[in-house]
């Protein structure tokens, strides 16, 4: 087992550590070159005392008690200036060497963040709806920007003192031997008693600290969405109230960060206070050794400063042993990501969708979300390139399910989905979502330019495709009517933006993908009757070359469209065309009519 394994493994943090330590690799030149600066300046340490040693012993006990010998081999005169001359280049070097560290140190921990992040939320990009559905966004915000650097932390400064230091001490404790075994031994007896009392209260700071990133998971996830909603808040005059819901999470995730750093103060004051009763042992024993035939005031002086240079590590330990504690209780929580495989992948060697497929078609088809009543049910139902089809229901009815299974974003529990009566799952992933674009109802813009946001899906499309789409979506006008045109910059979740901009931008960025199955959830929506009449001509005309399926909450539209998909409760009740349907289903004809009533 490596030495930092070890390391971990003693502040049980060996599973996280053994996992992070491949993030590593690709700095571990400069991770050595960081640890042996760190042993150069612990050469200076332990040297930092001799010129003290040097003036008492061959300097100014000679003088005060007019012992000079006249075979010294230096003069009193000459020790002072040399043991001055020393201070200041011991001094100096070890600055030296301790910046090249810190800066050795602080290149690998930003490389490691920064590595960290990305291959976190590349991870999580590739994650399923059903995972994101069940883990708030602000929870997963925490972990990505909170507990990364605290991860980088202690496997870049924490690790490295840690391993320094324990050199430190090998070297310290090897010339107290040199110079009185028995003190030394004094000494030793202490740190037992101090190592059993680090690991006790970091035990209980590693629980704390998981409690308290928790609790700032749910306090950013509440200021997440409250900030989101900020709009709807002040329309229902809630403002008070969420201001108040949000000071309870505030005062609970406080709470939790305080007992935290107790505990913290608890392992450090506990550690201080035995290393004081160690120090005042040996001061009290080794003052009793010096004499003719015992230790010099010098080397008393050495002795007692190795002690002191032994018990910073020691100390230094017990803030890393906290350090570690929080690491490794971030580390598992980031663990819990990247140990989710993803629910959809593809088999090895499987083919890309063929160009141009001609039919979609889901087969007996099932699906739950986990717990919840089945989305759907025995589904099954046929859609074919060159005709204008609709999914039509009661909310709740299966639509947008349907939708996300046909793009691959999850697979059926049982059943099929078919592509030219072929299974989806036969074909690459990333092959079935460039073949088939969903635009859904719940629009997604980014706070970047609307270029940008439009090339999301098609970063290769020119400016001339992209206002190709936008004309097709009835979008390119108010565009134009922008001052910086495709350059203008949007707000956070398009802030700024009508429901029916929005909408038409959400169109055109899927249509500039030009896939081979185009599915649209309510394009109309937020729009008046001449854009809605635009873009029916632009989808039956985009119908001619593609399979196209439109998500149809609108029913006053239905004769639109040439097929008709009716479904309820998570099952296809029928299919045909609008007239065929109100003349054969009288479930059919009562919610067209219901929908109109309210209308």
């Amino acid at each position: 087992m490596k030495p930092t394994e070890k390391v971990l493994e003693w502040f049980q943090g060996l599973k996280v550590g053994r996992h992070f330590l491949q993030d590593l690799r690709p700095f571990r030149g400069q991770y050595v070159m960081a640890l042996v600066y760190s042993g150069v300046v612990i050469a200076f340490e332990l040297a930092r005392p001799l010129p003290i040693k040097w003036i008492l012993d061959d300097a100014l006990v000679p003088m005060l008690t007019d012992n000079g010998s006249s075979d010294a081999r230096f003069s009193p005169s000459f020790v002072i200036w040399a043991a001055a001359i020393g201070t200041f280049l011991i001094a100096a070097l070890r600055a030296l060497f301790q910046y090249l560290r810190e800066v050795g140190m602080a290149g690998v921990s930003h490389q490691l963040t920064r590595g960290l992040r990305f291959r976190i939320f590349e991870h999580l990009s590739r994650l399923s709806p059903l995972f994101h559905a069940k883990h708030k966004s602000g929870d997963l915000l925490v972990r990505l920007m909170g507990d990364v650097p605290m991860v980088s932390g202690m496997m870049v400064g924490s690790m490295i003192e840690l391993l320094t230091r324990s050199l430190f001490v090998v070297g310290t404790v090897a010339l107290m031997f040199v110079f009185d075994w028995f003190l030394t031994l004094v000494v030793l007896g202490a740190l037992p008693i101090v190592f059993l009392v680090v690991r006790l209260i970091s035990k209980e700071i590693h629980v704390a600290v998981r409690k308290q990133r928790r609790k700032e998971g749910d306090l950013a996830d509440y200021l997440h969405e409250a900030i989101a909603a900020s709009e709807t808040i002040q329309s229902l005059g809630g403002e008070d109230q969420v201001v108040r819901r949000f000071a309870r999470s505030n005062r609970r995730s406080a709470r939790a960060g305080l007992k935290a750093t107790k505990l913290g103060a608890k392992l450090s004051g506990s550690v201080e206070s035995l290393l004081g009763l160690a120090l005042g042992l040996t001061l009290l024993m080794g003052a009793f050794r010096v004499g003719p035939d015992g230790m010099s005031i010098g080397e008393l002086t050495y002795f007692l400063s190795l002690v002191r240079n032994l018990l910073k590590p020691i100390r230094s330990a017990s803030r890393h042993a906290t350090k570690i504690a929080k690491g490794t209780a971030c580390g598992e929580r980031i663990l819990t990501i990247l140990e989710q495989s993803p629910d959809v992948t593809s088999e090895p060697g499987a083919p890309p969708v063929p160009e141009k497929p001609r039919t979609l078609t889901f087969e007996n088809v099932d699906f739950n979300y986990e717990e919840a009543k089945p989305a759907l049910t025995d589904f099954s139902a046929h859609f074919e390139r060159g005709k204008l089809a609709a999914l039509v229901g009661r909310s709740g009815a299966g639509k947008s399910t349907a939708a996300s299974l046909a793009m691959r974003l999850m697979d059926p529990g049982a059943g099929r989905v078919l592509l030219d009566d072929v299974d989806l799952k036969t074909f690459e992933v990333d092959s079935v979502r460039g073949c088939v674009a969903l635009s859904l109802q719940r629009t997604s813009l980014f706070g970047e330019s609307i270029r940008e946001n439009l090339l999301l899906g098609a970063p290769e499309a020119s400016d001339e495709d992209i206002w190709r789409a936008l004309e097709a979506a009835d979008a390119r006008g108010f565009v134009e009517g922008l001052p910086d045109g495709l350059d203008s910059e949007l707000g956070t979740s398009g802030a700024g933006l009508s429901g029916g901009q929005e909408s038409r931008l959400s169109l055109a960025r899927t249509l500039l993908r030009s896939a081979s199955v185009l599915i649209v959830d309510e394009p109309f929506a937020g729009l008046d009757r001449i854009a809605s009449k635009h873009v029916s001509d632009t989808l039956h005309e985009l119908a001619r070359e593609r399979i196209l399926i439109v998500i149809a909450h609108d029913l006053e539209r239905l004769d639109y469209y040439d097929t008709i998909c009716f479904m309820d409760e998570g099952r296809k009740v029928a299919q045909g065309s609008h007239s065929e349907l109100l003349e054969a289903l009288p479930l059919y004809r009562e919610v067209v009519r219901s929908t109109a009533e309210v209308s």
